[in-house]
């Protein structure tokens, strides 16, 4: 098999571990605060706030990160960040106060970047004429960990405790990291030249203007995400009603990672068509009007079905925006890209839940998904208006240089 392909399975199945570890812990928190950490008062609030700093730390450290990567390498960038990331799993089951688990969010945001990495790795190591599959394959990965990480969350949570379950997703992570270092190939010869000055090169990255539009639809859209992330579990487990197991709570909460494996692949064909703008811009459309009936639902089957349809909608977003990156990107700065788009993902990720956690806690927690849906809407708008035009202007131009 030759060397990238195998590359592009490895990561896909370190990608799943990784997010599968992630979604077995994450959308617990506002349980874990409330039965283990015993917050009483403003757990959305709590909760909105620990993933507010994750995000906003990991938004200044990616393009660190990104750089470092392109200096020394991407799998080395991986194989750290996936130590790290363990032992913040192995830190978190340990903790005792709400400010201890904050320090330890604070961690995983400075410290981490697994996926990104990963992502970056694909898109360096692949030929270009297999780039966009490969990418939209590495995703799936992602979704596919998404899909059962709540699930079996929810069973590990109602058997052994979210403690043991923290611990087990770190030997989880620790394994994953140990078959990248083992099994992933990139050849790697660091340039003289890279060794600039950090500010410099991310403005070379950004020049044209066209990635620096992307950027904001990844904040966008991350944002909108983000807002439900303090209120869903809580949300879901309300409908379902009293007495229903936490697993079935992760079920629903993992459709659109479900919907995502379906339908990315289809989604990657038509970008490669009609182009990616026009796939993102479409996929945020749907999402939004899918978003809006999920404040009305009064059943958890009623909620499933809305969040199965945005998920099929939205897996033209992140594979969409990887595409274009490599489109307006040559590949030796692509480290640093993926890097300046992992900071504009999580700023969105910083912004969501502190707007969703507030807006919950203030007005009630089906607010939250009109905010989503506009959030959506003008993500959407900007891509259809704004970046489609920049990104047809700066490819044609490079293309004619």
């Amino acid at each position: 098999m030759e060397s990238w392909r195998r590359n592009v399975f490895v990561l896909w199945a370190a990608v799943f571990i990784a997010s599968a570890c992630w979604t077995m812990v994450m959308p617990f928190m506002p349980v874990f605060l409330g039965d283990d950490l015993g917050v009483t008062v403003g757990v959305t609030v709590w909760a909105g706030v620990l993933g507010a700093v994750n995000s906003g730390f990991s938004a200044l450290s990616a393009p660190l990160w990104g750089a470092l990567g392109d200096r020394w390498g991407r799998k080395a960038m991986m194989v750290r960040a996936g130590i790290f990331l363990g032992a913040s799993y192995v830190l978190m089951s340990l903790v005792r106060t709400p400010v201890e688990l904050l320090g330890v969010r604070i961690m995983i945001g400075a410290l981490t970047g697994f996926i990104p990495t990963a992502t970056a790795l694909v898109a360096t190591t692949t030929p270009e004429r297999h780039l966009g599959r490969a990418l939209s394959l590495v995703q799936t990965g992602n979704q596919a960990g998404s899909i059962l990480g709540p699930m079996l969350g929810g069973v590990l949570a109602d058997l052994v405790g979210i403690r043991t379950t923290m611990m087990l997703s770190g030997v989880f992570v620790f394994a994953a990291t140990l078959l990248v270092l083992v099994s992933v190939r990139e050849q790697f010869e660091r340039q003289p030249q890279q060794a600039g000055n950090l500010v410099g090169d991310m403005r070379h990255v950004l020049q044209g203007g066209a990635l620096l539009l992307v950027l904001l639809v990844s904040t966008l859209m991350q944002s909108s995400q983000s807002a439900m992330e303090p209120i869903l579990v809580p949300y879901i487990k309300e409908l379902l009603g009293p007495g229903q197991p936490n697993w079935l709570a992760g079920v629903i909460y993992s459709l659109p990672g479900l919907a995502f494996i379906v339908a990315a692949p289809r989604w990657a064909a038509l970008g490669e068509r009609w182009g990616y703008t026009v796939t993102v811009s479409v996929g945020l459309l749907g999402a939004a009007l899918l978003t809006i009936p999920q404040a009305l639902v009064s059943s958890g089957l009623g909620m499933g079905v809305f969040r199965l349809t945005a998920g099929l909608a939205l897996a033209a977003v992140s594979p969409g925006i990887a595409a274009l990156i490599t489109e307006l990107v040559p590949r030796e700065q692509r480290g640093k890209a993926f890097g300046l788009n992992q900071s504009a993902f999580n700023l969105g990720a910083m912004l969501g839940p502190l707007l969703g956690g507030v807006l919950g806690d203030r007005a009630g927690v089906r607010w939250v998904f009109p905010l989503t849906a506009v959030l959506l809407l003008f993500a959407a708008g900007w891509c259809w208006m704004v970046v489609r035009a920049r990104v047809q202007q700066q490819t044609g131009t490079r293309q004619s240089a």
